[in-house]
């Protein structure tokens, strides 16, 4: 009995503490940290919490069908798709969601913006060659066919801007507000410079007020630059107008505007060099027979770099664009125009947003042995390409230089 009443006893003795150091020593709950607003770079930013950068996330959700074409509008101008034979689609579809990533951070020398864009996407059929032949004998392409569960990412844009400098992939200082898809329901249409999904560059700002803008900067052609070169030592055939005989990069595009934003409008003077650039004078000039296994048009041979190389050319390209708002038609109407001149800068004129303009115009022929009809393309091209050194002048006219 007395071993019982000490246990008990000792029991309400802890209870009684217990009690008593719970009520003397609150539990202090952890402060909450709301997200808050960052109204100084417009709607839709917040605080990253626990930082001063300020974010926005955006980007929108689009789903197309085009009947009697490509993915997106393409027109149906070559092709499976273009002869309108029996392996054509009637139609083709394309689901796509963007994202963006804008963030700022104030620093004591300017904000440092940077920028992201992705696309996730799934298509099918996002070429005119339909032939089911063709794919039974290729892998797995998604530039040709999303097969379930594929689709893929790309990355439109991905740039850093500070203090008027801006470096990364980005549209060029040298197109407009509007250019190719921005005013244009397709990135198809034939015209207009299109950089819409962003050119590896350097760039430089200056404000001088009163909606007055200068730009210039350093764009890399190896994406969208370049059109074809072609040696015309191999005549107008298959193989001289087939194979792209253009060199490595040497330089980048010089390219820059001057623009006036007002009220009323928008007024803008564009101007950019290229450097269009040869490989060699002798390049393969053997046709690959069909089925069969060899080298491509213009691939070098055994005695491309023995055998002379063309000299480099600069060429360019100038434009003028206009925008009027407030059109009489309707508030917020307004009507956008722009005009360009090129030559050895072919790209600058007739481009889309993939990486090289190569277009087909199909029509009647009489000519023996061709079926249906016959394609022309690129755009037109002058001769006379110079060739060094003299010695390799006679053997190899030259190369032909895109131009409009």
């Amino acid at each position: 009995m007395a071993v019982r009443n000490f246990i008990l006893g000792s029991a309400a003795v802890l209870m009684t503490a217990g009690g008593a150091q719970a009520a003397d020593l609150p539990v202090k709950a952890e402060a909450v940290e709301y997200v808050r607003i960052c109204s100084l770079y417009g709607a839709g930013f917040w605080f990253i919490p626990g930082t001063d950068t300020c974010i926005k996330l955006g980007g929108y959700l689009r789903v197309d069908t085009t009947f009697n074409g490509g993915t997106q509008g393409a027109p149906a101008w070559n092709g499976d798709l273009g002869q309108q034979n029996r392996y054509r689609d009637y139609y083709s579809t394309r689901a796509r969601m963007a994202l963006t990533v804008d963030t700022r951070t104030a620093t004591e020398y300017g904000v440092v913006r940077t920028f992201m864009q992705a696309d996730f996407q799934f298509s099918t059929l996002d070429n005119n060659t339909f032939n089911p032949n063709v794919f039974a004998a290729l892998p797995t392409s998604t530039s040709l066919l999303n097969n379930p569960g594929e689709g893929y990412v790309a990355v439109e844009s991905v740039f850093i801007q500070f203090a008027g400098f801006s470096f990364g992939k980005s549209v060029s200082a040298y197109s407009t507000p509007w250019n190719a898809f921005p005013g244009n329901i397709t990135s198809f249409l034939i015209g207009g410079y299109d950089t819409t999904t962003g050119v590896n560059n350097i760039q430089y700002t200056r404000e001088f007020g009163q909606g007055v803008t200068a730009s210039v900067g350093l764009d890399d052609p190896v994406v969208f630059g370049r059109t074809s070169v072609y040696n015309l030592a191999y005549g107008l055939n298959a193989v001289g107008t087939g194979g792209n005989a253009y060199a490595g990069v040497h330089a980048p595009d010089i390219v820059g505007n001057i623009r006036v934003d007002q009220a009323w409008g928008l007024f803008q003077i564009s101007a950019a060099a290229h450097e269009v650039r040869g490989s060699y004078d002798f390049l393969n000039g053997v046709a690959v027979p069909a089925g069969g296994l060899g080298l491509a048009g213009a691939a070098p041979t055994a005695l491309s770099e023995i055998g002379g190389h063309p000299d480099s050319k600069w060429g360019g390209s100038v434009m003028a664009a206009l925008q009027i708002k407030n059109i009489p038609t309707g508030a917020g109407d307004d009507i956008k125009i722009d005009a360009t001149y090129a030559l050895g800068d072919t790209k600058n004129v007739i481009s889309t947003s993939a990486a090289s303009p190569s277009f087909a115009m199909f029509s009647g022929t009489s000519r023996a042995g061709a079926y249906q009809s016959v394609g022309s393309a690129p755009p037109p091209m002058r001769s006379g390409f110079p060739t060094t050194p003299p010695r390799a002048r006679s053997r190899a006219p030259g190369f032909s230089v895109p131009a409009i």
